[in-house]
């Protein structure tokens, strides 16, 4: 699982096809803080090529319903850097 989204790279190349999957999560009964690595693409993440950004976010616990891979996504695409993204 992870998400499809355009974004700028910190270069300011536009990756409008980039790949954003969660790495590492860890936390209290509280609050987990995920670690996301964004690739150029689908293509560059499944080469191992470097990543254009990586990004790390708390979340609340209670904001996850369900299972819980799908939901930490859910709630990154809430999230205004995630904003239009898509599962993929």
């Amino acid at each position: 699982m992870a998400l499809r989204l355009s974004v700028q790279t910190q270069f300011g190349v536009p990756a409008p096809e980039a790949y954003a999957r969660i790495t590492n999560f860890f936390g209290t009964k509280d609050n987990i803080q995920v670690q996301v690595a964004i690739h150029y693409d689908q293509a560059a993440r499944e080469q191992n090529l470097a990543t254009v950004r990586e990004d790390a976010h708390y979340i609340s616990i209670s904001d996850l319903k369900g299972d819980l891979i799908p939901a930490i996504y859910g709630v990154l695409k809430t999230m205004s850097q995630y904003e239009g993204a898509t599962d993929c």
